[in-house]
């Protein structure tokens, strides 16, 4: 009797769940590279030596290189509804030069960039069809936290390399054009603002925070 009933049971539910099948949606994943360029306007650096003096300057940083990558998860796919289609998360590592030339007092520091960000990603796509389901042209934005390792060298004034961790926060702007269903192609704006670095050397510490303006252009895979 328990038997029957249970086999009854899969009989009745078994259109439920070939129905629920066939609308599941597992998300959209993708990854990419990109390159750009970053700039970084004049900060403020504040010197102290303990017990003697404590003074602010100006510090210049040049333009610098920069690469990552980017892999991202959208969480429905475009057959749904459309506001499903505006949201996603995206992880994002990324190296930039970042030197100081010397100028204002400072002497030339050497040194590099390394952050990772976790984002989260609004979008919008355009001119979807049946061939490009996800959209032909999608603007986007993306915000988050960021942890920032900077690593400077002050071989110059006789002193060694030190790497900062600091935290940051992020704001990317940009737009994806599909050149073919999987693969887009785009220009996108990044801003960075950095609580840091800060550095101690030879009983000197050196504060600052950054406002970092980047260039990029990305390439993307999408499964």
């Amino acid at each position: 009797m328990i038997k029957r009933l249970a086999l009854l049971c899969c009989i009745l539910l078994l259109p439920t769940i070939a129905a629920a099948e066939g609308t599941t949606n597992y998300g959209d994943f993708w990854v990419g590279g990109q390159l750009g360029v970053v700039f970084t306007p004049e900060q403020d650096v504040t010197v102290t030596v303990p017990g003697f003096f404590r003074a602010t300057g100006s510090m210049k940083t040049d333009p610098g290189f920069s690469a990552g990558g980017i892999v991202g998860y959208n969480f429905c796919m475009p057959y749904r509804q459309p506001w499903e289609r505006y949201f996603g998360v995206a992880l994002d590592f990324q190296w930039n030069q970042f030197n100081h030339p010397g100028e204002n007092f400072f002497p030339k520091i050497g040194g590099n960039q390394f952050a990772l960000t976790f984002l989260g990603r609004l979008q919008y796509p355009f001119m979807g069809s049946e061939r490009f389901s996800r959209g032909r042209i999608v603007p986007f934005l993306m915000f988050g936290p960021s942890i920032v390792w900077t690593n400077s060298d002050f071989s110059d004034i006789g002193g060694s390399s030190q790497t900062s961790t600091d935290f940051g926060i992020v704001a990317e702007v940009g737009v994806e054009f599909f050149v073919c269903p999987n693969l887009s192609i785009g220009p996108s704006f990044r801003y960075r603002h950095v609580w840091g670095p800060t550095f101690e050397e030879q009983g000197v510490k050196i504060d600052s925070s950054l406002n970092q303006f980047m260039v990029l252009g990305r390439l993307a895979w999408h499964f």
